[in-house]
């Protein structure tokens, strides 16, 4: 009973629930088998050079930081790492931390130790002006708190579902921005990327 159009049936489903729940095209998002090959992807796509930074904040999760060095490492630029601020004012840290270097940046929406917000509206607002790519990892607020790109607008943004998705281990989803598409390249290559 089963066919070749159901090849697609539950992964589309899937694509489709997460895109209508971030405000995304089905199109805009992929399966992944974890939030790290999203940060990955975004990480080999998104501009780089020698002498620019990534600005990321302390004690974020390893999957959302480790690409960034690794991608500096290769490039000769830097990864800032913003010390949590003694009033939790996460937003205004990494607003005064932006300067000219900054190429990247790479947050959460909800920092994973102590569940403090970023107003993703805010920044996001400011890496646009200031042409800055924006990497976001909603692991731990995806499905609990809103999240609409459509306002955001972030280069790339990944989710790993075992958390407010309700999902298994070993399963992500990644949405990419239409841009990103079209000029981006896959951090593994197969028929169907």
């Amino acid at each position: 009973k089963i066919s070749s159009r159901d090849f697609y049936t539950g992964s589309d489903a899937l694509r489709d629930a997460f895109a209508s729940l971030v405000h995304a095209e089905t199109e805009d998002i992929a399966i992944e088998p974890s939030a790290s090959y999203g940060m990955s992807t975004a990480a080999k796509n998104l501009p780089l050079s020698k002498g620019q930074s990534v600005i990321v904040v302390e004690d974020q999760f390893p999957s959302h930081v480790y690409p960034w060095r690794e991608r500096a490492k290769e490039v000769g630029a830097e990864v800032r790492t913003l010390k949590r601020p003694m009033d939790d004012d996460w937003n205004e840290t990494v607003l005064a931390a932006i300067d000219s270097t900054t190429a990247v940046l790479a947050i959460p929406q909800c920092h994973w130790t102590d569940g403090g917000l970023f107003d993703l509206e805010r920044l996001s607002f400011v890496c646009r002006e200031k042409g800055i790519g924006l990497a976001l990892d909603v692991t731990q607020s995806a499905g609990a708190y809103p999240i609409d790109v459509r306002t955001i607008k972030p280069d790339f943004m990944t989710a790993a579902t075992y958390k407010w998705l309700m999902g298994p281990y070993s399963l992500g989803l990644l949405y990419v921005s239409k841009r990103w598409q079209e000029e981006g390249r896959p951090i593994e290559h197969n028929w169907i990327h």
